[in-house]
């Protein structure tokens, strides 16, 4: 029989092992490494579905890709780590760096912004009888921090648990991460990431000020959709092919960058041009104080998308191939990647933005090839000897001996 194991991926902040903290150097270049990633994902999933919304959490997906990579050993631990930009290769870090910058990332995104609500949590659930390496479980809580608990994926109610747990981490904002993803008879791990943002703009916009005003579509269309206005000093940029603002939060460290595309221009277009590097080199550092007016739409969407064919186009292939990949690091069973999901919300209003993620990884245990049996023939064409068994017992209550069926 084919066994299974399902494992996803969230976070949060519970168990603190010891006091050590990477460098800020090591902190700078993991960051960076998660914006490198972030606009690749980005472009992918925009090459891939045109024309359409697209709203992602990048860090999200990073984290839970790198607590799985904790698990990895190999060209599948190699192949994740180009693709994060992780690696001693990439960046300089060791694995034991990388996470330590991870923990210290986390602890400052979910301690070092007192005017915004910004939470992040990891947790792990796993069936009490998967044989899952402790090794594996206690780097994901020291370095991220995720709660440990077994649960019983056979029972129903155990979709209901990891789905309250994430409503609860999101605010009642990602509500069934977890549907359809475990099954429940050979279910063995299930990680979660998770990451909620509220905010206010540090000067928000007049909800008495907001008009309607048409949106132009892809198609030449238009649609009448509420515009917020605003004229003051903004942190502004004049970019090849665009304009960009930067509106901060409460606080001033969490900030909204807004990018529109001249009219002979195009989003694809501009990200074409973006990088992780650009971003950090150019981009970013380029924004002024001018005086401008800005019109911003009021939105709200909702966004789920799978991400294994973006991640094997980008270059992981390896962790979803059922037969080479290699997470020995977790379990001595044959693990491979099956499907990772990131659901999303965001809402921008004259006020400030809500926005929550959740990424969920998926691991199956790989069926391993049988050969076909032999074919057998039995002919019971002559004398034969037969019995009847209690199975319980192992008692025989019947038996004998046939020579001629028809006598």
């Amino acid at each position: 029989m084919k066994t299974k194991a399902v494992f996803t991926a969230c976070l949060f902040v519970l168990i603190v092992l010891h006091q050590s903290c990477a460098s800020p150097a090591d902190e700078e270049k993991l960051a960076a490494a998660n914006n490198v990633f972030a606009f690749k994902l980005l472009k992918q999933l925009a090459k891939e579905q045109p024309d359409q919304n697209i709203f992602i959490s990048p860090y999200s997906a990073s984290t839970a890709l790198q607590m799985a990579a904790n698990g990895a050993a190999g060209n599948t631990k190699t192949e994740m780590e180009q693709v994060l930009g992780t690696g001693v290769g990439s960046t300089g870090l060791s694995a034991a760096g990388a996470n330590q910058a991870n923990k210290d990332i986390q602890v400052s995104l979910n301690n070092g912004n007192t005017n915004v609500i910004l939470e992040i949590a990891n947790s792990i659930w796993y069936h009490r009888t998967a044989k899952v390496k402790p090794e594996f479980l206690a780097c994901n809580q020291q370095y991220f921090g995720a709660t440990v608990s077994p649960l019983d994926f056979a029972d129903p109610h155990s979709v209901d648990i990891i789905n309250n747990w994430a409503s609860e981490k999101t605010h009642g904002r990602i509500t069934h991460i977890a549907d359809g993803m475990i099954d429940p008879a050979y279910g063995r791990l299930f990680l979660a990431n998770a990451v909620y943002f509220k905010g206010k703009w540090s000067d928000p916009f007049d909800p008495g000020n907001t008009y309607d005003r048409a949106f132009y579509l892809r198609d030449g269309s238009q649609k009448i959709v509420p515009m917020m206005p605003r004229s003051k000093t903004f942190r502004y940029r004049r970019g090849t092919g665009y304009q960009a603002v930067r509106l901060p939060y409460e606080g001033e460290n969490l900030a909204m960058y807004v990018f529109l595309p001249d009219t002979n221009s195009s989003p694809e277009k501009l990200l074409s041009i973006m990088s992780g590097d650009v971003w950090r080199r150019i981009t970013k550092p380029g924004f002024s104080d001018e005086e401008g007016d800005l019109a911003l739409p009021r939105f709200k969407t909702e966004y789920s998308v799978g991400l294994v064919q973006p991640l094997q186009e980008l270059g992981m292939k390896t962790p979803f191939d059922p037969d080479n990949a290699n997470f020995s690091d977790i379990s001595s069973e044959q693990l491979y990647i099956s499907a990772v999901v990131q659901k999303t919300f965001v809402e921008v209003k004259e006020e400030g933005t809500e926005a929550a993620a959740v990424t969920g990884i998926t691991m199956e245990a790989a069926s391993i090839a049988v050969p076909p049996p032999k074919r057998f023939e039995m002919i019971v064409d002559h004398p034969f000897l037969f019995l009847i068994e209690d199975n319980q017992t192992g008692t025989i209550l019947f038996m004998g001996l046939i020579y001629d069926p028809e006598s």
